[in-house]
């Protein structure tokens, strides 16, 4: 005989949340934020990013010099330059989680979910070009490898860290909304929210997020998990859910 399910309890904890009677704690989701300010930030971030990219050019053609050797003053420009392309995008990632753009204009949707990718190539690939094609031996060659090896570098990480890995349409989060009214679990890293916290997906958690569903996705779990939509029989169309096997 199977055994039977034990029943959970949620209990108020003062101020660290609730805890359930099993010792998960259930913290209360943050406000979910104002897309429009988090754009405005990400834009400020991506116009002093392509300000340390001129500033590189400069370094490089003598134009400014710092107490420093130009290789070391380029670096330097490319660290602070890849720091706010990459604050930039996850300020522009969370937006598009607050306000996403519609699949029903693919070009604004393919652009919206791709910016800090477009802006990370504008801020370093004219750069290496530049270093790369040089025929003026601004600098040795082997200082010169180093300085093109670095910026591809930090084109990638950048590249990476602002791809859009999980993106959801407005019409996916319209639909989550409309199907699921009340309250949703997640956990800190997981990639997608349950509608019980009795989930089997979360029983190795011991600290549970509870929010609406736009608390959820604002916080990047964009897809609901299929256990919970299977066990509660929503099948509405256009819902997000997730890929392959349940996770947390």
């Amino acid at each position: 005989m199977a055994e039977e399910k034990k029943e959970r309890k949620i209990v108020k904890v003062e101020s660290e949340g609730k805890k359930t009677e099993d010792g998960k704690t259930i913290k209360e989701a943050k406000p979910v934020g104002n897309a429009g300010g988090l754009r405005c930030g990400a834009i400020i971030c991506w116009l002093v990013a392509i300000c340390f990219e001129v500033l590189g050019f400069l370094l490089y053609f003598d134009k400014i010099r710092l107490p420093l050797p130009t290789l070391a003053g380029i670096i330097g420009v490319l660290v602070l330059d890849l720091i706010f392309v990459i604050i930039g995008s996850q300020l522009w990632k969370k937006a598009n989680r607050i306000d996403p753009a519609s699949k029903k204009n693919p070009v604004k949707f393919f652009l919206w979910n791709n910016m800090g990718v477009i802006v990370c190539i504008i801020a370093f690939l004219p750069y290496i070009i530049l270093i790369f094609t040089d025929k003026q031996n601004k600098l040795d060659k082997k200082t010169k490898a180093i300085a093109v090896v670095v910026g591809i570098i930090a084109l990638l990480i950048g590249g990476l860290c602002s791809y859009d890995w999980n993106p959801i349409s407005s019409e996916e989060k319209a639909a989550a909304e409309a199907a699921i009214t009340g309250e949703v679990y997640w956990t800190q890293f997981g990639k997608v929210y349950h509608t019980s916290a009795d989930c089997s997906h979360l029983n190795n958690s011991d600290t549970l997020y509870e929010g609406d569903v736009d608390q959820a996705i604002a916080d990047n779990k964009t897809r609901l998990c299929k256990t919970c939509a299977k066990r509660d029989n929503i099948e509405a169309e256009g819902i997000k859910l997730e890929d392959g096997e349940a996770d947390e």
